[in-house]
C-alpha cells in the first residue's frame, strides 16, 4: 500500500507540473476489469490453461499530445494448470493471487489505438496448488513472496470512456525454484496473457 501511495504521489506532481505548462492537457482515471490467461513456464504443463481474474484501479498522467504514463493497483490471479478432458481427472493447478502495482509509459499512435511496455511489482497474497485434486498442505515451497514483470500492452478505444485492452507480461526474475522444474536452475517464471475492459473518465 505505501508503494502504491508513492506511486501515485508522484505522478499526481509531474501532472501538476505538465498541467502548468499546457492546460489542455488532462489527468484521466478509472476502473479496469478482465481476465488472465496464465501458466508459469518451468512447470511440466504448457499453454494459457489457468483463468483469472483481473481487476482494479487506474490513472493516466499525459507528458505530451502523444505520450502518457500509466499506473494501476490490481488484484491479479496467476498460475497454471494442467489440461483438462472429459472423464479425467484434474491432474493439476496451481493459483496464485497477488497485489499488483504495473506502471507503463503509453504512445497514442491514432485517435483509437495506443501500445504502452513497462513494468511491475507484485505482492503474493494467497497461494494454492493442486495435484490429483487433492490440495497439498504447503503450496508455498520454493516460491518466493514477489515478482517483477516486463509488460506489452494495447488499447483501442471502443467510446470516449471504455477501452479494450490486451497486455503480455512475463517475469524477468525467477518467481521461485523447484526440483521438478525444467527450466534452468530449476526455476519457475509467471508467464501470461490478459483481455480487460477499462473505463476511463
Amino acid at each position: 500500500m505505501n508503494k502504491s501511495i508513492l506511486i501515485f504521489s508522484v505522478l499526481f506532481i509531474a501532472f501538476m507540473n505538465i498541467k502548468a505548462q499546457d492546460p489542455a492537457l488532462k489527468f484521466h482515471a478509472g476502473a479496469v476489469a478482465g481476465l488472465n490467461f496464465s501458466q508459469v513456464d518451468g512447470d511440466d504443463w504448457a499453454s494459457y490453461n489457468k483463468v483469472g481474474l483481473n481487476a482494479g484501479f487506474i490513472s493516466e498522467v499525459p507528458l505530451s499530445k502523444h505520450f502518457f504514463v500509466s499506473a494501476e493497483i490490481l488484484y491479479s490471479q496467476k498460475g497454471s494448470k494442467s489440461p483438462t478432458y472429459k472423464g479425467v481427472p484434474l491432474t493439476f493447478k496451481w493459483k496464485l493471487n497477488y497485489a499488483e502495482i504495473p506502471v507503463l509509459i503509453n504512445f497514442q499512435e491514432k485517435k483509437a489505438i495506443n501500445f504502452g511496455a513497462g513494468l511491475s511489482y507484485a505482492q503474493l497474497l494467497k497461494a494454492r496448488e493442486f495435484i490429483e485434486q487433492l490440495e497439498q498442505p504447503d503450496p508455498t515451497v520454493g516460491i518466493g513472496r514477489s515478482d517483477i514483470d516486463i509488460l506489452a500492452n494495447a488499447n483501442y478505444l471502443i467510446t470516449k470512456n471504455f477501452q479494450l485492452n490486451v497486455r503480455f507480461a512475463y517475469s524477468i526474475f525467477a518467481i521461485g525454484h523447484r526440483e521438478n522444474s525444467n527450466f534452468k536452475r530449476h526455476a519457475l517464471y509467471n508467464n501470461l496473457l490478459s483481455a480487460r475492459l477499462m473505463w476511463i473518465i
